[in-house]
């Protein structure tokens, strides 16, 4: 009985208690090594064991790319290709806004009332039937509030041609010296930047409220279809462009949702 409890109490070990790990050859039994060591000893070996493993894990996690295999736990706003995918999705929108600015644009600068219009060009008279039937609609208005806008001059000149619609003339020439640059009235959209044969280079803005800038003839146009401009930023450079020019001069027109008005009105040249 006394043994008994002698082997039990033996059993019941300290944490100061010392013990040996001893290393033997299997076929001579030779010690090869040896060493001693506590319960104390063995338990922080294996708390710092466990805390070194778990450092390393996150450095490797945290500072190299290992840690973009991680479900949920990398950061893909640092990711190179998503950085670069949403770079491209963001001008794409751009793009699309500016088109379907353009596109309105257009639609409400040729068809404002969403009924058939019918449509003259710079070169062609107006006949009497036609010119009654618009002037009597008040189709070409020489006077329109804009006292909301606050334009900004395109450039300073002398008017050598005046608004005149019955003579298909729908703005003012400005005569101005020649490179002189072209400032954008209002903020807005570029909804044509091109070159036709009677107009040479000619860029036009859509601002907002529908009112529409066009400037032609130019001999250089600085901004293409569908870039934003601001106001008072340089758009063109005056030319003596295309067929129906016959001199350095720019063609300066002003609509309002589809109405052509004379620029002198607002501006001052």
């Amino acid at each position: 009985m006394s043994s008994k409890s002698e082997n039990k109490k033996n059993k019941n070990y300290k944490l100061s208690d010392r013990f040996r790990l001893v290393v033997l050859d299997d076929e001579t039994l030779r010690e090869v090594r040896s060493g001693r060591f506590t319960l104390v000893n063995l338990l922080l070996a294996l708390i710092f064991s466990i805390l070194l493993i778990m450092g390393i894990s996150y450095c490797i996690i945290s500072f190299t790319p290992v840690r973009y295999l991680v479900p949920g736990y990398a950061d893909i706003s640092n990711n190179a290709v998503y950085v670069e995918l949403s770079q491209k999705i963001d001008e794409l929108e751009k793009d699309i806004v500016a088109q379907r600015i353009y596109t309105e644009g257009f639609k409400n600068f040729l068809n404002p009332s969403g009924t058939k219009i019918e449509y003259i060009t710079e070169n062609q008279p107006l006949n009497q039937n036609v010119s009654n039937k618009f002037f009597n609609n008040k189709k070409f208005s020489k006077s329109f509030s804009l006292e909301h806008y606050y334009f900004c001059n395109p450039l300073k000149g002398e008017v050598s041609a005046e608004f005149d619609p019955e003579k298909s003339h729908f703005g003012i020439d400005i005569v101005a010296p020649k490179d002189s640059p072209i400032l954008n009235i209002l903020d807005g959209v570029v909804i044509n930047s091109d070159w036709s044969d009677k107009t040479g280079y000619t860029i036009s803005v859509q601002h907002t409220g529908n009112l529409i800038s066009i400037f032609k003839h130019n001999s250089v146009l600085l901004k293409k279809t569908g870039d934003r401009v601001e106001k008072g930023e340089a758009i063109a450079i005056i030319g003596n462009t295309g067929e129906l020019s016959s001199g350095p001069h720019v063609h300066f027109e002003l609509w309002n949702e589809g109405t052509p008005l004379d620029p002198a009105d607002y501006l001052s040249f």
